[in-house]
């Protein structure tokens, strides 16, 4: 009897182990706007809502046409909608793009945008970021705008060595060291933060909006 106990409780363990395994390879693998979309009803409610502010501005219900004409977009803005957006998921395959604005929303992670390496623009000011880690693979942008956020650490910036306007206003940076490796740089923005020293990181200080 006690063998046939611990036969049953072994076999539990492996397939209770290998659905756990199953799971978690479901969770981590990426999925396509369509397979967003076609899920939709089962989403949870922050990433419906995304699928859902992405298919008015396809201008479709339809989840294949959908991706299509957004998978094709150079230039997405997703600001002023009726739904704030917080998850970014949904946009993680549209690679095509090159200038991305979703400024004004709640948005706190900003993973899914790692694999947007096209982009030169990228505009998500007003939103409650805190790691900007993710940004550090984006070395073709020009243009950053992270004003009004919740960042402290700008290390990642330091990557970017093509932006030629920076923006990050009003945000919980103490020390902008870091930037010196930004040479093109043309506009730095950091007002409104608690620097530790007012000093341009930069050989041209005019740079430097404080």
């Amino acid at each position: 009897m006690n063998k046939l106990i611990l036969f049953l409780l072994c076999v539990f363990s492996l397939t209770n182990t290998k659905a756990i395994a199953n799971q978690s390879l479901q969770q981590n693998k990426s999925k396509t706007f369509t397979e967003y979309c076609q899920q939709k009803s089962i989403l949870p409610q922050a990433t419906k809502d995304t699928v859902e502010v992405l298919l008015k501005e396809a201008g479709t219900q339809n989840c294949q046409q959908a991706n299509r004409k957004l998978s094709n977009l150079t230039r997405l803005s997703l600001w002023g909608s009726d739904k704030e957006i917080s998850d970014l998921k949904p946009l993680s395959g549209f690679t095509n793009l090159t200038y991305l604005s979703i400024w004004g929303n709640q948005i706190s992670d900003i993973k899914p945008l790692s694999g947007l390496t096209n982009l030169t623009d990228l505009n998500l000011a007003g939103n409650q970021i805190s790691d900007i880690k993710p940004l550090s693979s984006l070395t073709n942008l020009t243009n950053l705008n992270l004003w009004k956020n919740q960042i402290s650490d700008i290390k990642p910036l330091s990557n970017l060595t093509n932006l030629t306007t920076l923006d990050i206003d009003s945000n919980q940076i103490s020390d902008i060291k870091s930037l010196s490796s930004l040479t093109k740089l043309e506009e730095l923005r950091i007002q409104a933060n608690p620097l530790q020293n007012k000093t341009c990181p930069l050989k041209q200080e005019s740079v430097c909006k404080f």
